[in-house]
């Protein structure tokens, strides 16, 4: 009884900070970036190749699409890392190095940009920034924000992936059809780079004074012991197994999204055409994002579970839409579907999985995540290059395993 009046009195003593919104945005725009800075080529794949000198077309694909793999391969190899500096280090210091890294690498990728073999050179660094910044949204949420924003804050991390991606489809081929060249639109990105590492550097903060909510809720185990209790939380592990084949089956989608496109229409849908698609599926997925952490942190009980499942019970049915019509209108209607409600969901199944996982970091948590769901990316896409060019069996199966992936959010309880 003693207790339950202390953590009250804490409660009502708890201050929360208006600072926590700079912190987020500084750490949006770093996490913009360096999705930029992988995306650069995704819709200039042709021009790419060309402008490095490849004369094959297969060899001049798989050399531009190896500089995306590489990023993937760092989110695998280096997750784990990222979580111990997230641990050793504090935010600021570890985020910090990652955007550092981003900028010089970023803006020597710009400075010696016609030279292939000097940028793969330099995706390579750029990959190992990258977990040290996408593997921190769970952490900022659970430093600097309350309970009832932590859903929201994970959402505007996560957007900040969407809107890098998809300014990467968007820029590209305006700024080559401007008349900049690739090594050009290159040093764009990285003097980009540069400014945004220096704004973090000089705006974040490790964690405020204070934390938002009860101290006895603010404590974390360690690292190593923080890894073993997760893990033996079922929820968490099912959760992990979830985002396992979500972030499998979103990277997989987006790295062959042309060919699955043009494959569903017969033709209809050009790489013009499927970019666009692209880009719809992120925006919509960032108005989800906003909508479902919405509703879910608005809950009185503060409930991640039904939004969760109510969500990706309707994405499902976008992912089979793609399969189900058919022209560009078609793919429209079911990028919308897909996009707004499973990658919108995205935000509330990080923080259940971070409240399941709890006494463990939310940067350990939602690292372990990321890792799961890289792996997956690369396990998909070995599956689908064995189909060859079968690309209904590869929207079936992106489809199946979604539906596993609901079935799984079933076999979970809420858990605060």
């Amino acid at each position: 009884m003693e207790s339950e009046q202390l953590r009250v009195a804490s409660e009502e003593n708890i201050k929360v900070y208006g600072y926590r919104w700079v912190v987020l945005v500084a750490y949006m725009l770093a996490t913009i970036v360096i999705q930029l800075l992988w995306a650069s080529f995704f819709s200039i794949t042709t021009e790419a190749w060309e402008f490095y000198g490849f004369t094959d077309a297969v060899k001049g694909e798989n050399a531009i699409s190896l500089l995306s793999i590489i990023f993937m391969v760092g989110m695998i190899v280096l997750s784990v890392p990222s979580l111990a500096a997230f641990e050793k280090w504090g935010l600021k210091k570890a985020v910090g190095f990652g955007a550092v890294l981003a900028g010089v690498a970023g803006l020597l990728r710009g400075l010696f940009g016609d030279n292939y073999t000097f940028v793969l050179v330099m995706t390579v660094l750029l990959a190992v920034a990258q977990p040290f910044i996408l593997n921190a949204p769970g952490l900022i949420a659970g430093r600097w924000f309350p309970e009832n924003e932590r859903a929201t804050a994970n959402g505007v991390g996560l957007l900040a992936n969407y809107v890098g991606i998809a300014l990467g489809l968007l820029l590209s081929p305006i700024l080559l059809g401007a008349g900049l060249s690739i090594k050009g639109l290159l040093n764009i990105y990285g003097i980009v780079a540069v400014a945004v590492a220096v704004l973090f550097l000089l705006l974040v903060k490790d964690k405020p004074p204070t934390p938002p909510c009860a101290e006895e809720d603010a404590e974390r185990v360690d690292f190593v012991e923080g890894i073993k209790t997760a893990f033996k939380k079922k929820n968490f592990l099912l959760t992990v197994i979830m985002f396992f084949f979500m972030l499998g089956v979103f990277n997989t989608f987006f790295t062959m999204i042309e060919p699955l496109m043009t494959s569903m229409t017969k033709g209809a849908v050009g790489a013009t055409e499927a970019g666009i698609i692209g880009v719809i599926v992120l925006v919509t997925g960032i108005v989800g994002s906003f909508v479902v952490s919405m509703f879910s942190d608005k809950d009185k009980r503060q409930r991640r579970l039904p939004y969760m499942i109510a969500a990706n019970v309707v994405g499902v049915i976008g992912m089979v839409l793609f399969i189900l019509l058919s022209g560009y209108t078609g793919m429209i209607i079911a990028a919308v579907v897909y996009g707004f409600f499973t990658i919108g969901s995205a935000p509330v199944v990080l923080t259940y999985a971070a409240e399941a996982a709890y006494p463990t970091s939310e940067g350990t948590s939602e690292g372990l995540l990321m890792f799961a769901g890289n792996v997956g990316g690369v396990v998909l896409l070995g599956l689908a290059s064995i189909l060859g060019g079968n690309h209904l069996g590869v929207m079936i199966g992106m489809a199946a395993v979604s539906v596993f992936s609901v079935f799984l959010m079933f076999l979970c309880k809420e858990d605060k």
